[in-house]
């Protein structure tokens, strides 16, 4: 009677075992990554200069390296920040500043680049409201587009019942612009790179920069990639591979051809 009392003294304590925890992210052969859609039809080719297409030549070396199967899902950038929190992408790659808020939400990589805010208008409009040494604090009366979900939208927000602006809210960065091009909006507040790239695809003299970059409140810093809380092994993991492409060359020669303002 031993053996048998023996065995299910045994399988009593099986529950109790801890299961064994699954592989890191990173070992899988594929990672489902979260990116923003093209600002334009024309940014779609990974060709064209276009903060798509730099983020899209980073995270097809990134997951090269890595050695997984990236599938990518593109969204709005409101939506990067909550699917990446809740587990549905194991990977964001949407051009995030790192602020104290989203560091309780989410995993920042090392730091890809730095990043600063300006307004863009019409000509017109920039000398109507001050010239081009106009300020964000200065302005009243006026509406102002920004992409939802951004640090950008977040301080217009705050400032504009104070300040008596009007907020245009849009769903992509290239909207804002488009909005002060049809006379929706005053201006638009976007971060400096996106700017660049869309200031390009317009006519000349069509939409220009209003005042200096600010990075105050929130309005800029450092720029990473992002992955859910608990995965600290495939960020350790993208981290290795972002320092590899540093010293090869790679991660140069990729800002050089798709962002050359960033290439330092």
């Amino acid at each position: 009677m031993k053996l048998p009392a023996l065995a299910l003294a045994l399988l009593a304590l099986l529950p109790a075992l801890p299961l064994a925890a699954p592989p890191p992210a990173a070992t899988a052969h594929e990672l489902r990554v979260a990116m923003l859609p093209p600002a334009t039809p024309a940014a779609s080719n990974s060709e064209s200069g276009s903060v798509t297409a730099l983020n899209d030549a980073l995270t097809r070396e990134l997951c090269q390296r890595l050695a997984v199967r990236c599938e990518v899902t593109r969204m709005p950038f409101a939506e990067v920040i909550p699917g990446i929190e809740s587990g549905r992408y194991q990977l964001g790659v949407a051009n995030v500043l790192r602020t104290p808020e989203r560091e309780e939400r989410v995993l920042f990589t090392q730091m890809l680049w730095r990043s600063s805010s300006r307004l863009v208008a019409r000509p017109q409009t920039v000398e109507r409201h001050g010239g081009p040494a106009l300020q964000l604090a200065q302005l009243s009366g006026v509406t102002i587009a920004a992409e939802r979900g951004t640090q950008q939208h977040r301080y217009l927000a705050r400032i504009s019942e104070k300040q008596n602006l009007k907020l245009l809210e849009t769903t992509a960065v290239g909207d804002a612009m488009r909005a002060t091009l049809d006379g929706r909006a005053d201006f638009a507040l976007m971060p400096v790179r996106s700017a660049y790239f869309l200031l390009q695809q317009q006519s000349p003299g069509e939409i220009t920069f209003a005042g200096q970059a600010m990075v105050q409140d929130g309005l800029g810093g450092t720029v990473h990639m992002i992955l859910p809380k608990g995965s600290d092994v495939l960020r350790q993991e993208v981290d290795a591979a972002i320092d590899a492409m540093r010293r090869d060359g790679t991660f140069q020669r990729i800002l050089r051809r798709h962002m050359p303002f960033l290439a330092d």
